[in-house]
């Protein structure tokens, strides 16, 4: 089971395969940090001798979740109240060195995720927790704040054909010319707020291969040389910037000639198209992508 298919409704939160959240046993309270911008960081420079700065880069620090809620025996016995509290104590309680996980939330009819470590759990044990009654809170950390729809897009596209070119006898008008292109392009809507990152996958036996962004001219230009034989694929992260033989990690980013790292921006159709330094019926290009939200 994927991250985030338990979720059936809206206000519903999971994490480490639990419900929190509405109809579950975690009431919901209130969430902050998720649709709120994270803090920024600023690299402008002071101007000497004048008011005000240059402007710098603007960056987005970590995203800190924080969601409040309610255990209460009212709703249940106290056999289920003390089991709801001991299961939020286990899926909260970090491992020895532990990694980033889903965080996943539904709000408005959509699904997104964040991958974060819990960093707070607030349980009070007062008079309240005596009779079987805990308001408390949750609070994780996301080194990237950026929030992915579920599920992702897929697709893929083997290299793109051409037609032959030419002219026809008698000459009609108007007269074609060149080649029509057919196939190797991957189109695609990124229907966030935030700049979409894919993964690309290169299947052999291709030489020479290049993922172009149309409108842009962006371009990932591998070695024209450079053969990916059949059976063979390369999966290149353009968030984390490497480039992989698929099963083994073993890296050709040193065959990357030409790193015009390109994303999906939000809110209009993007094209990207795949491309060869010799032909093959063969070779695959598959992309991974989700909208993305800040």
């Amino acid at each position: 089971m994927a991250a985030g298919d338990l979720i059936t409704r809206d206000g519903q939160l999971e994490w480490r395969g639990e419900l929190l959240g509405a109809g579950t046993a975690y009431g919901w309270r209130a969430l902050e940090g998720w649709l709120d911008l994270p803090q920024m960081r600023g690299g402008d420079v002071d101007r000497p001798g004048q008011h005000g700065a240059f402007p710098g880069q603007l960056l987005a620090q970590s995203r800190t979740v924080t969601y409040s809620f309610v255990i209460s025996a009212r709703r249940a016995t106290r056999a289920q109240y003390a089991a709801a509290v001991a299961r939020l104590r286990a899926i909260t309680t970090p491992s020895e060195n532990p990694d980033e996980e889903p965080l996943v939330i539904r709000l408005d009819g959509r699904r997104w995720q964040a991958l974060a470590r819990c960093t707070r759990r607030s349980m009070p044990t007062g008079l309240e927790y005596d009779v079987g009654y805990v308001a408390g809170a949750l609070q994780w950390v996301a080194t990237d704040p950026r929030l992915l729809e579920l599920p992702g897009f897929t697709a893929s596209t083997m290299l793109g054909a051409t037609d032959s070119g030419g002219l026809g006898f008698p000459v009609r008008f108007p007269m074609p010319f060149g080649a029509a292109a057919r196939g190797g392009v991957i189109t695609w809507t990124n229907t966030g707020t935030a700049e979409a990152w894919p993964v690309w996958r290169i299947a052999g036996p291709v030489r020479g291969p290049s993922i172009t962004r149309r409108d842009t001219g962006q371009a990932l230009e591998f070695d024209p040389d450079w053969f990916i034989p059949t059976g063979q694929v390369v999966e290149v992260d353009t968030l984390a910037r490497t480039v992989l033989f698929v099963g083994s990690n073993v890296s050709a980013s040193d065959r990357l000639f030409t790193r015009g790292w390109f994303s999906f921006p939000p809110g209009r159709e993007t094209q990207a198209v795949f491309a060869s330094a010799a032909p093959s019926s063969d070779s695959r290009l598959s992309v991974t992508v989700h909208s993305t939200a800040m």
